[in-house]
């Protein structure tokens, strides 16, 4: 996936799981369409969401991953975007998750990620398979000492979160998601993640 290049929407002729989640951004939210994607990883069930919020998450222990759904009219006024059915959970962000990021993740995400990415990867190969990134810097905060990087594409993010620990910099988090839908960034970064 290049970040200068519009997502491929047809997700149906794309063969990489990864890259065929990634495509289902901006998609209605179909449990049996992702469980298919994932079910090489012996993903049997995805659960249908249910929220009485505008906002929900799916998260999905075999395969290492998290989806944050919306509703109208959250998903509209996170991106700018004019979706016009009520009851559709439209995919908002995708996030691929290393091992103990939850109570369940014991695994890394078990596959590679778009251009040869994995949780092993370090920043500067993810900077070398990317290009340039818009965002790239140190952060600390309550529970996180790490580096951001990100990059702003035809109408996606990519945000890789590093953190620091005793094995050295670990990739906690990848991130693809609709611009916008990476809410806190949104005013600290808005030339990245602002729509």
């Amino acid at each position: 996936m290049n970040m200068d290049m519009d997502m491929d929407t047809d997700v149906d002729r794309v063969e990489e799981p990864p890259v065929q989640l990634i495509g289902m951004l901006g998609q209605p939210y179909d449990p049996k369409r992702v469980q298919a994607v994932l079910k090489p990883y012996g993903v049997k069930r995805m659960p249908a969401a249910k929220s009485y919020f505008n906002d929900t998450m799916i998260s999905c222990a075999k395969a290492s991953l998290r989806m944050d759904l919306y509703r109208i009219p959250k998903i509209n006024e996170l991106t700018g975007l004019q979706y016009t059915k009520p009851d559709d959970w439209i995919i908002g962000a995708i996030h691929f998750l290393p091992p103990g990021s939850g109570k369940q993740n014991e695994v890394p995400y078990p596959v590679i990620l778009p251009e040869d990415i994995t949780m092993n990867s370090s920043p500067e190969e993810a900077i070398a398979a990317y290009g340039p990134p818009q965002l790239d810097e140190e952060c600390e905060w309550p529970g996180f000492s790490g580096r951001i990087i990100a990059w702003r594409g035809e109408g996606i993010n990519i945000a890789l979160e590093y953190e620091y620990s005793r094995e050295g910099r670990v990739l906690r988090t990848y991130i693809a998601c609709l611009i916008g839908c990476i809410g806190a960034w949104r005013s600290d970064n808005p030339e990245v993640f602002a729509p």
